[in-house]
Parts: C-alpha cells; structure tokens; sequence
C-alpha cells in the first residue's frame, strides 16, 4: 500500500520490511510488488490497497511460465485496506517517456483486475506491451487512462496467444487503444472513449500482424468518439491475417459534428503497402451498429465465405456515404490475399438519417468473387435531396450477374431520386433486366421509431418476407 500521486487522502502506506501477508502490516511500493512475482507459487495474488496509489517507473515483468499452456495462475488485483477507509481502485502511475507499464516477453499467466492505470501521452507510453510469445494474460476491470498506446499486442516477432482484455476502461489514448493481435485472443465489452488521434494512421482499435493469427473474438466493444476533435481514419480496422474470426455486436458512436471524409467506419481490409497476405477466413460480422461511419460505414475485402448479417448502420450526416461495401479493394495476388468470394450479406439495416443531402450507396458488393448472397436488408434514405452526386443508389452490383447467388427479399425507401441498382433504374427495371429481386420490395419500412429503434412496428411491411 503507497500514498503516491491521486491516492484519497487518508492514506496510509506500507513498509517494504513488512511480512505482506497482513492487510494491517503491507509492504509498500510497486517495485516490491513486482518482486514477489518472482516467488509466488501457483494461486498466489500480489494485492494493492483500495484508495492508495503508486508511482511506478514502468517496465514491471510480472509474469511467468509457471502456470501451464493457456492458464493464468497469478493475480495482480486490490484488496480493502483496514488501515484506513480506501475505496477507489488502486491506481499505478507510469513513468514518463516511452516506456511500458507492464511487459511480458514470452511470459504470462497473470490476471489483472480492478486497477487504474494512469499513463502518459507521449510516444512510446504503453499500458501494456505483448512481445515474442507473451501468453495468457487477462486484464479485466482495468481503467487505463492517457497512454500513448493503451495496449500494444506485437505478434509479429513470435506469436502471442491465449490474451484476453475484457470488461475494460480505456480513455484519453493518444495514438491507439489497442494495437496488434494473437492467436486465441478476445478483445471483449470494453469501453474505448477519446482514443486515436485525428490521424488517418491512428485507431481506437487496429488489429494486425504479418504473421497468421487464428481465433480471435473482436465482441460487444463500444468505441465512442477520437482522441482529436475529428475522425479521421477507421476507429476499428484491421490488415492482417487471421483464419477464424468473430466481429460481433460492437459499437462505433460518433458524432456528426466530428464526421469527415477521410472517416471510415470499421474496416477489414488489405489497404497497405505490406508485402505479407492478408485475409479474414471463416469470418463472422454479426450485429454491430456503426453510428456516423463517415465514408464507408463497413468494408471488408479478403474474406472468402465471409458472413455479414444483422448490422445496424446509422448515418446522420449530410455527407455522401456508403453503408456496406464488399470487397472495398481486390485481393493482391502479388501478397497472396485471399480472394473475397461466396459472401453472405443478409438482414442488415442501413439508415440515412434526415440531414442526408449527398446521395450514396446503400450496399454494394463487387470487385471480385462468385457466389454472393444479398438477402433481408433494409436500406433507407430519409434525405429529399442528393445533391450533385446524382440519384441514391439501394444497391449496387457491378460484377457480371453470374456472380451472384442469391438476390432477393430486400428493401429499399428513399425520400429523393434514387435507382434500386446502380445504372439500372426502378426496382422494375432492374427485375427485368436481371431476374433477382423478384420478392423484393418499397416503401416505408414502419420502424418504431426511426433513428433510435428500429425494430418493425405493427403492420411493417418487412415483418415475415425474409428469405430463410
């Protein structure tokens, strides 16, 4: 128990020469505490006190590999003093410059919970740092608050695996929140507020590696706003590759005041000059709302039997921009990208608020690949005008028709000139022309309350003509 910078004002500290066993007779400073990893047994938990603080100079290596292939047998956790009234979680200062809170290097095992981590946002100033095989570690419950890079998983070098960050606050990243990725890795319900610079090179979440990642759980996060005053770039993006991959029921929510072109959503993509592969297989998109995406809300390229459904995709802005795009870029032969072919976009809603004055695309699915299905989506445009960028396309479809599988049981309702199909005009136009959409149709799809709930209301026309 220590007394530094932000502990509540009752504190009392420890000693080092204290047993540590006692919570009325505690060892004192954080560089003890990272001592004692070096003789715990397995079970064992190294407590910091509730209501104190420690001033640390970084680079702590707590972990081990005495636990055994993908457990965590340590805890670095709090207790409630009885010294004197402590609360809040403990707090852990970093040093300044550019250094890692915690490194673990081909190491781990260890559990963090219920901790505030304060950092620095100059360059280099990490919470945590993955490295060469860095392994079961799970940081849950964690408020980690201005790092440059909150947590920085470099699979690259030799590949980390079995981490978990789940149930997590990380606020005020300068550069990222999170950066990298490993095998059997879960980046679960944490929620990212003010990270990622105004830089298109910056991210609140940026999985990559250029070596094969398999497994990885990307659910339930909720990524609010930037670190700057504008989004720019993706706030949730990918360029790596990685064979099975969940994307699910996360949250992108920015504010239409912080909306520019040069912002993109979430994306999946091959969009760099490196030279290894990139590519998402068996890959899931599955009930993420995307809420002022700017550009392109979704994009995904490199995903061969790639599955996205059940999106929520919101914009409230005057801006032009498309909803989904599949592929938004062809795969690179020369890196040996995976092709993005057989995809299933179904039961996705897309909205364009009011404000919409620009035109844009609904869903366009193109560039490469056989085997599409395009089935139960609902697109509106809510917008009277499309500006000078000509009518709002529903969909568009610029592969030849063999492409495409399966096209039909969707719905589109726009409020100014549009074309159901990109160049084909009316819906009837582009049943006659094509022989899809036969069970597609218009109109007003009757949410509950457009713009904040968009479940069907009584007598929707998009209650029961789906396509199973």
């Amino acid at each position: 128990c220590d007394c530094g910078t932000g502990a509540e004002g009752d504190c009392v500290p420890g000693d080092d020469t204290n047993g540590g066993t006692d919570p009325l007779f505690p060892r004192q400073t954080i560089a003890n505490a990272e001592s004692r990893f070096g003789t715990l047994a397995v079970n064992d938990t190294v407590a910091l006190c509730k209501g104190g603080a420690f001033d640390a100079a970084g680079d702590f290596r707590i972990g081990s590999n005495r636990c055994g292939a993908g457990v965590a047998c340590n805890d670095l956790r709090e207790y409630t003093p009885t010294t004197f009234a402590g609360t809040a979680k403990p707090i852990v200062n970093n040093g300044s410059g550019g250094v890692p809170l915690f490194f673990f290097q081909g190491t781990g095992g260890v559990r963090l919970l219920n901790l505030a981590l304060h950092g620095t946002p100059t360059s280099g100033n990490q919470a945590f740092f993955f490295y060469r095989g860095a392994h079961d570690v799970t940081l849950c419950n964690l408020d980690m608050d201005s790092f440059h890079l909150a947590v920085y998983n470099e699979s690259n070098a030799g590949n980390n695996s079995n981490n978990k960050v789940t149930g997590n606050l990380v606020t005020n990243s300068a550069a990222m929140g999170y950066l990298g990725g490993g095998t059997n890795d879960d980046v679960s319900y944490n929620y990212w507020d003010s990270n990622g610079s105004s830089t298109v090179f910056d991210h609140t979440l940026y999985f990559a590696s250029s070596t094969e990642l398999l497994n990885m759980r990307v659910v339930g996060n909720y990524v609010r706003g930037q670190y700057g005053s504008t989004c720019l770039g993706a706030p949730i993006v990918a360029h790596m590759a990685v064979d099975g991959l969940l994307v699910k029921d996360n949250v992108v929510d920015i504010d239409p005041s912080a909306v520019t072109g040069g912002c993109w959503g979430m994306g999946f993509n091959n969009f760099t000059n490196a030279p290894e592969p990139m590519y998402h297989r068996h890959a899931v998109f599955s009930g993420n709302t995307i809420r002022n995406g700017g550009n392109l809300a979704l994009t995904v390229t490199g995903c061969p039997d790639c599955v996205i459904e059940n999106n929520l995709i919101i914009h409230e802005t005057a801006m032009e921009a498309t909803g989904i795009a599949v592929a938004s870029g062809p795969a690179r032969a020369s890196s040996g990208d995976d092709v993005n072919t057989r995809n299933v976009i179904r039961n996705n809603t897309i909205w364009y608020g009011p404000s919409a004055s620009d035109s844009g695309i609904g869903i366009v699915v193109g560039t490469e690949g056989t085997g599409h299905i395009i089935a139960n989506n609902s697109v509106t445009y809510s917008g009277t005008a499309t500006g000078s960028n000509g009518p709002f396309r529903c969909f568009d479809y610029p592969l030849a028709l063999s492409s495409y599988a399966f096209i039909d049981n969707n719905h589109c309702e726009v409020a100014a000139s549009s074309s159901w199909v990109a160049g084909q005009g009316t819906l009837a136009d582009w049943q006659a022309a094509s022989g899809f959409d036969m069970q597609s149709f218009a109109g007003s799809p009757q949410f509950t309350a457009a713009g904040t709930d968009f479940t069907p209301g009584v007598g929707s026309p998009l209650v029961g003509t789906g396509s199973a």
